[in-house]
């Protein structure tokens, strides 16, 4: 019996679908035609895993999804799902917590002294370009066997490596299906990580500057409620 509580939300974020990825093939494979689409579906993942638990109420998730579909196409801000879900760092925190003993993905407080994969981002740049915009990153990527991925989102580990092993099969002959171990990045030390691994444009987009709205670990912290409240905003126009 299908347990009417639990909604799956469609790509478009509007309406429920059966709890089966449509992002990629029946094995999990991406598709490459959108670069959005490892974003995205982490993005839809989460939002089922939090209605399941009941962090989120099922009839406020669509509006979480639109304001982090608005994000996407507007912003290089290197966020996650759980950002605009959960803006405040403690509350946050806690909710991180409990999703990363689910998902077994430890939080490595450690994180933020790793140095990126620079080499390996250069040999994959869409790779690189989709964790950015997932509000994810590769760790380690030395052996060849094994990758370390990282987010602040617990629940992003599957999709990053099914992205992840698709990519570096894509177009050789080896086909690398590497080992793809996952961890959580505590909240305050996203920033930081984000403008080491992406740079500061990625982090903050266009209005920031080396000096000024990025200087501190929660650095730019308000643009998902921003776009949280013009998402609500253009919502309340329409109804009426």
């Amino acid at each position: 019996m299908t347990n009417m509580n639990v909604l799956r939300f469609s790509r478009n974020g509007r309406s429920p679908e059966p709890e089966a990825d449509r992002a990629g093939g029946e094995d999990g494979a991406f598709t490459f035609s959108d670069p959005q689409s490892l974003a995205w579906r982490i993005a839809t993942d989460t939002i089922n895993q939090l209605i399941e638990l009941r962090l989120v109420a099922a009839d406020i998730a669509p509006r979480h999804l639109a304001a982090y579909r608005t994000h996407l196409g507007q912003s290089n801000e290197s966020l996650s799902i759980l950002h605009f879900v959960f803006p405040a760092e403690s509350e946050l925190a806690g909710v991180q917590k409990r999703l990363a003993a689910l998902a077994s993905a430890p939080v490595w407080e450690i994180a933020e002294r790793i140095l990126p994969p620079a080499q390996f981002y250069k040999a994959y740049p869409a790779i690189a370009d989709a964790c950015r915009q997932s509000g994810s990153v590769i760790l380690d990527a030395v052996a060849p066997a094994t990758i370390t991925t990282a987010s602040v989102n617990p629940v992003a580990g599957k999709s990053l490596a099914a992205r992840i092993r698709s990519g570096l099969s894509l177009g050789t002959d080896d086909q690398r299906s590497p080992f793809c171990f996952h961890v959580t990045i505590p909240p305050q030390q996203w920033g930081s990580i984000a403008r080491t691994h992406f740079g500061v444009e990625a982090q903050c987009g266009e209005t920031a500057t080396a000096s000024s709205s990025c200087s501190s670990s929660s650095s730019c912290s308000n643009e998902p409620e921003k776009i949280l409240k013009r998402t609500e905003l253009s919502a309340h126009l329409q109804r009426h």
